[in-house]
């Protein structure tokens, strides 16, 4: 996971699986059956570990998520901006860009991803807007949009060679215009 992370799909060969892994290339094969499968299983992983755990404080049931917990999950972007690994982006976003349009499987996890980040954004700035939170004139539907929008964008410049002080200065963007909801 972390190899595709750091490289992506296309830069990453069998060649650097095989020394990565300690895994002779007939056992990648065996187990595997090629690098495409081997690259779904490392999405599967990214999901369940660390998007599972970006996605905690908009995933949980009580209390129920609203515009705060939004703005958690875009600070914690700014915590991770310094972090060596933040030059990797997000492995999904990075995926959509590189991968998805190539590969229908691949497409659909990502497509998959992008619809949870929707979700979740639309049931927060729902509560939001119950609790008076944001204006009620706030159409859910486009800011949730936006917001996944935002994240690929987000996710993107951090891989560049973009300043650190950039990214952050984006995030903060984000989340003031959060604020004026």
């Amino acid at each position: 996971m972390y190899l595709f992370w750091q490289k992506g799909y296309q830069n990453t060969s069998m060649s650097d699986l095989v020394e990565h892994s300690g895994v002779q290339r007939y056992g990648l094969y065996e187990t595997f059956g090629g690098k495409e499968v081997l690259f779904q299983r490392a999405l599967d992983l990214y999901l369940s570990t660390v998007i599972h755990q970006r996605l905690a404080m908009l995933e949980r049931k009580q209390p129920e998520p609203s515009l705060t917990e939004i703005e958690q999950f875009f600070e914690q972007f700014i915590e991770h901006v310094d972090r060596p690994d933040s030059f990797f982006g997000c492995l999904m976003c990075n995926t959509a860009v590189e991968v998805a349009i190539h590969d229908k499987i691949v497409a659909s996890m990502v497509q998959q991803y992008f619809d949870r980040l929707r979700q979740d954004f639309a049931r927060s700035l729902t509560r939001a807007k119950q609790n008076g939170e944001i204006a009620d004139s706030t159409d859910i539907g486009q800011m949730s949009e936006l917001l996944v929008g935002s994240v690929l964008g987000l996710t993107t410049y951090a891989r560049s060679s973009a300043p650190r002080q950039d990214v952050r200065t984006y995030i903060s963007g984000i989340l003031a215009m959060l604020k004026r909801l």
